[in-house]
């Protein structure tokens, strides 16, 4: 019997019970909040790779030769299309591939934006080239870090993307620096 009245007596007594409630919803809310917060920036960063490998092989292919300074003129302008990631973590590489008659594939140059980056290897997609045609090709990677990694450890991934544009008025683009290839 006085265990029915203690039982009864606790289930009446409600002090205590929003402290409860937040000790068990808290940890809940708190994981969702930063969850989201980190969906939202890894979706930004890869939407911004996205973005840098469409920009420089878009702005390559309306050019009728490529020069050193305007490689180097790309490279600077990674800063700015990944901000507010930077760029030093990016690794690029732009090409231009040939098809000759047999549908055979040739790197006509390529170049990196560092010495150590080596891109992977370039292919391209059945129905991208015609025979006697060519195409600019741009490969980015981006290691991303999380901007909560101070709570939950290093959950870095990579991501990529690749582009391919025709060339717009010559085919295919020449290359103008030493050592050219």
């Amino acid at each position: 019997m006085r265990l029915i009245v203690r039982l009864r007596r606790f289930a009446r007594a409600a002090s205590g019970l929003a402290a409860l409630e937040f000790a068990l919803l808290a940890p809940m809310m708190l994981t969702l909040l930063f969850g989201s917060v980190e969906t939202i920036d890894a979706l930004g960063a890869n939407r911004r790779v996205q973005n840098v490998a469409a920009s420089l092989a878009d702005v390559v292919a309306r050019d009728n030769s490529v020069t050193d300074d305007e490689i180097t003129g790309l490279w600077a302008a990674i800063d700015l299309l990944m901000f507010p990631e930077g760029g030093t973590d990016v690794g690029v590489a732009i090409s231009s591939i040939s098809i000759d008659e047999d549908l055979e594939t040739e790197v006509v140059w390529s170049r990196a934006n560092n010495e150590d980056y080596e891109p992977p290897e370039v292919t391209v997609p059945e129905g991208v080239l015609r025979a006697g045609t060519s195409v600019i090709v741009a490969q980015v990677t981006y290691r991303y870090n999380s901007p909560i990694s101070f709570l939950i450890g290093d959950l870095g991934f990579d991501m990529s993307h690749t582009v391919y544009r025709r060339s717009r008025l010559v085919d295919p683009i020449p290359c103008e620096w030493d050592g050219c290839s």
